[in-house]
């Protein structure tokens, strides 16, 4: 899978700090703290200003758990001010990923010049997310144990791998539908760079439940454990409940919305050819193939979704496959992404969509 980068010259690296609770969806020209000059042409520069300042919405499942994180953005700012490319850097929940990306995605900035000159430029957002002011209060939404002497000595670490994104984990459609409950247990192998080298299902109440639960946490991203002070090998094991009373399978409003709607047989969701334009995606990480996998090997995958009112991705489902591993962490993938808002004469509705991706 090709990811088309952006490289300027003369592009400035900056950071925004942004607090999930105090940041006001109003006008500001307030000037942004803590900027860090990576490459510049010039010295004579004015810096970015926020014109429209995000607004920013707790996501409620973790708000009611008690939740905390930070997630760290790299966002390009266009010489118009508006946001071009977001990349996630650090994020330790989806929820607060989508949120977080979200909210930026709205925000609008006077852009930095060069000698009066507008210019495009990346920046560094870091959006804390906390129940009262302060990450000390709430706690981590996932953390990760010490290591089991049950482990050989080479698994073993002093200091655990520390999540950099977590990535979703998306209830099997049709078991969802079904409402069929269970739960899948899996286990990951991190390497000292800290990339997944092995994803293995230990068990599972249903196939689905165990390819879902496996996608999900090889789809995670971490910092290195440590052992004797250098970057080490590890392994973490998690159990997946999937039911309406965990935090991260309980169905959004958006979901439940829809699945009422399907039941019923609504004519309320609409195909691509009903919308004004075809929605663009405004932030689509893309799957990775595992580490040591078969290059050679051409592995595509159908996917169906709904885009909600907000352009959220919703009920991901795979369509057709010729690798089920594959298949599952496109899914995964997919569901993080975000999309320009589906429309049908210029007023927000529920789409269905399709998307094929290949990897190679």
């Amino acid at each position: 899978m090709v990811i088309k980068r952006i490289y300027l010259l003369g592009l400035l690296l900056l950071t925004i700090e942004g607090w999930a609770e105090v940041i006001p969806n109003t006008t500001s020209t307030e000037s942004l703290p803590d900027v860090e000059v990576m490459q510049t042409l010039s010295t004579n520069n004015t810096p970015i200003k926020y014109i429209k300042r995000p607004k920013i919405t707790y996501p409620k499942n973790l708000s009611d758990f008690g939740n905390r994180g930070k997630v760290l953005l790299k966002v390009l700012i266009t010489e118009t001010g508006r946001v071009s490319e977001v990349e996630v850097l650090d994020s330790p929940h989806p929820d607060l990923e989508r949120a977080a990306v979200q909210a930026v995605m709205g925000a609008l900035f006077e852009p930095e010049k060069i000698n009066g000159k507008p210019q495009s430029g990346f920046v560094k957002i870091p959006i804390e997310f906390s129940v009262s002011a302060g990450l000390s209060n709430g706690v981590d939404p996932f953390r990760i144990p010490a290591a089991s002497k049950n482990l050989p000595a080479d698994l073993q670490y002093d200091v655990a791998p520390q999540i950099r994104i977590a990535a979703p984990l998306v209830y099997p459609y049709e078991l969802l539908k079904s409402k069929t409950t269970g739960k899948a247990k899996v286990y990951v192998v991190i390497d000292p760079d800290g990339n997944v080298r092995q994803a293995n299902v230990l068990s599972a109440s249903e196939p689905s439940f165990g390819l879902a639960a496996k996608a999900s946490l090889q789809s995670w991203k971490f910092y290195p454990a440590k052992k004797d002070g250098k970057h080490s090998w590890s392994v973490i094991t998690k159990e997946q409940n999937f039911n309406q009373f965990n935090r991260d399978t309980s169905n959004s409003h958006s979901t439940t919305q829809i699945l009422a709607d399907l039941e019923r047989g609504k004519t309320k969701i609409y195909e691509l050819k009903d919308l004004d334009s075809v929605p663009k995606p405004l932030y689509a990480p893309h799957p990775e193939m595992p580490i040591g996998s078969d290059k050679s090997q051409k592995s595509k995958v159908m996917l169906e979704f709904y885009l909600d009112q907000d352009g959220m991705v919703i009920l991901p489902k795979i369509v057709s496959g010729n690798n089920d591993e594959f298949s599952w962490l496109a899914l995964t993938a997919v569901k993080r992404w975000q999309f320009d808002i589906p429309k049908v004469n210029g007023k927000a509705v529920v789409a269905r969509l399709r998307l094929p991706i290949q990897f190679d």
